[in-house]
């Protein structure tokens, strides 16, 4: 970044993401770009959030406004024993864009429009018990243009942080990353990007929606084809969907924006009490009065007794108490 783009910082918002570990996003954009982001997470202390908008050109948002497909380019390395990569780097990079509705071509010979160049590095972290070590993963993502360069650019770190009485920081580390509200809805930050110019709050925003909508119940009639078994088969979407849900509850609460607060309330009729009471901290941290009924109703109403004790604590922060 230039002296002049560091000049035009837009904002930095301080907060605290309370979890274990810790966690680093960047996103910037080179000479067509939107937005630059950077969020910083050290062991439970604050998440500092720069960020830094612009406006692509006229002659560039017209050649990226007609991108229809994308090619994903990966490097993938690890510290580990016989240096094979255990995690599907390039299946699930695939599925995030395929559910946010990007075309995904399979050869770099195929026609496609964008590239996303991505390199995965497992690093050694620090030893916390004889032969025995964390893993820090270290992910970089840009979005590319044949003719106007890097467009879209993320760094994610993220760190088992484990304690010595836990024996797979692999497997930690992965979770966390899974997790990561960012990685989790990379598809949608790209596709908010590219398509809908959407800032990376709106695209969490937006992920959380389409992940809400995605459980909704589908009513099968007696004469339609149940599916095959393949199809019903968990995914590392699926099967981290309450956790990155969480996460991202958390980071929206944390980012204030008032936008997320439609999304949040709708939330407060979660079937999983975990969902409602963070929905229900994530409102009271960007205290909009829209939010006052939805909340005192749980405060008289709900079954769960955490949920309804942070519904009533969160009354008098709002407006209009």
């Amino acid at each position: 970044m230039t002296a002049a783009q560091e000049g035009r910082l837009g904002q930095v918002i301080r907060g605290g993401l309370q979890e274990k570990g810790w966690w680093k996003v960047f996103v910037t954009a080179g000479s067509g770009v939107l937005l630059s982001l950077f969020v910083m997470c050290l062991v439970m202390g604050p998440l500092v959030t720069s960020a830094e908008e612009r406006v692509l050109s006229d002659a560039a948002d017209q050649l990226v406004n007609r991108t229809t497909t994308l090619y994903v380019d990966v490097k993938s390395s690890t510290w580990r024993p016989r240096g094979r990569v255990s995690f599907p780097v390039v299946p699930s990079l695939r599925m995030k864009l395929h559910s946010a509705g990007i075309a995904v071509v399979q050869n770099q010979t195929d026609p496609h429009d964008l590239i996303l160049k991505v390199e995965y590095r497992e690093e050694r972290g620090r030893q916390f018990r004889i032969g025995l070590y964390e893993t820090d993963i270290a992910f970089v993502a840009s979005l590319e243009h044949p003719t106007e360069g890097e467009l879209l650019r993320l760094v994610i770190r993220e760190s088992s942080g484990l304690t010595e009485s836990t024996n797979a920081p692999y497997l930690e580390v992965l979770r966390k990353f899974e997790t990561n509200p960012y990685f989790y809805f990379l598809g949608d930050i790209i596709k908010g990007f590219v398509v809908s110019r959407r800032d990376t709050i709106g695209s969490l925003i937006e992920g959380l929606r389409r992940l809400q909508v995605k459980e909704e119940p589908i009513t099968v009639s007696p004469t339609d084809e149940l599916p095959s078994t393949a199809s019903t088969l968990p995914t590392f979407e699926t099967l981290y969907a309450g956790l990155a849900r969480e996460k991202t509850i958390q980071e929206l609460g944390r980012l204030q924006d008032p936008r997320a607060v439609p999304v949040l309330i709708a939330l407060l009729e979660h079937a999983d009490p975990g969902v409602r009471l963070a929905s229900v901290r994530a409102l009271e941290s960007i205290r909009d009065a829209k939010s006052r009924s939805a909340i005192e109703r749980l405060a008289k109403q709900d079954l769960d007794q955490e949920v309804r004790a942070a519904a009533k604590a969160a009354l008098p922060t709002l407006p209009g108490f």
